[in-house]
C-alpha cells in the first residue's frame, strides 16, 4: 500500500531543491549496482548520500553531505522523527524499457518516502501497481515490502530523493 501526494512542498522551496540537484556542480557518485549485487543486468546509476545509515559498514554514519540542510524542512514536513538514510538517485535513460529487480530497503518495519525531482517516465513499481514520477510528487510507502524502480525511456534522467525513516 502506498499514498501519493502531488505538489507536496511549496513551489519556491521545491524549486530550490530541484535547481540544486540539477546544478552541474552537484556531486553525483557512480554505483554499478542498482538493487542487488547479484543482478548484473540492471546496469548503473548515480547517488548522492545526504545521510548514511549505520548498517553500511563502508560509510561513516550520519550527515554525509554539505547539502543536508537543504532537506531539513522536507524531513520535518514528512514528520521524520529519526533518519535511517536519505539519498538522491539519478538514473539515466538507455532509450529502452528497463525495470530493475524488486528489492526491500531494510527488513525491519519503518517508513519510506520518495520525492520526485523531475517529470519522467521511469516508473516506480509496488507489486502490480505503479507510480509515475512527477516533479514535487511524493509517494509514502512501506520500504520493507518489495518495490522497484525503472529507467526513463523518453526523458534523459530520473531524479528523486529516497528517505528511510521512523
Amino acid at each position: 500500500m502506498f499514498k501519493v501526494v502531488d505538489n507536496f512542498l511549496d513551489e519556491k522551496y521545491f524549486k530550490q531543491i530541484q535547481e540544486t540537484m540539477f546544478d552541474r556542480f552537484f556531486p553525483w557518485y557512480y554505483n554499478d549496482v542498482i538493487a542487488d549485487s547479484n543482478d548484473t543486468k540492471s546496469g548503473y546509476y548515480f547517488t548522492h548520500n545526504f545521510y548514511n545509515d549505520i548498517q553500511d559498514e563502508t560509510l561513516q554514519p550520519g550527515v554525509s553531505s554539505s547539502y543536508f540542510n537543504l532537506l531539513v524542512k522536507f524531513l520535518k514536513q514528512i514528520e521524520c522523527k529519526s533518519i535511517i538514510r536519505v539519498k538522491g538517485n539519478l538514473y539515466v535513460s538507455k532509450n529502452k524499457k528497463q525495470i530493475h529487480q524488486t528489492h526491500i530497503d531494510y527488513e525491519f518495519l519503518h517508513k519510506g518516502c520518495i520525492l520526485y525531482i523531475n517529470d519522467n517516465d521511469g516508473l516506480t513499481y509496488f507489486g502490480k501497481k505503479q507510480v509515475k514520477p512527477k516533479a514535487n510528487r511524493v509517494v509514502f510507502f512501506d520500504p520493507s515490502k518489495n518495490h522497484s524502480s525503472s529507467l526513463p525511456i523518453n526523458n534523459n534522467r530520473r531524479v528523486n530523493i529516497n528517505v528511510n525513516y521512523f
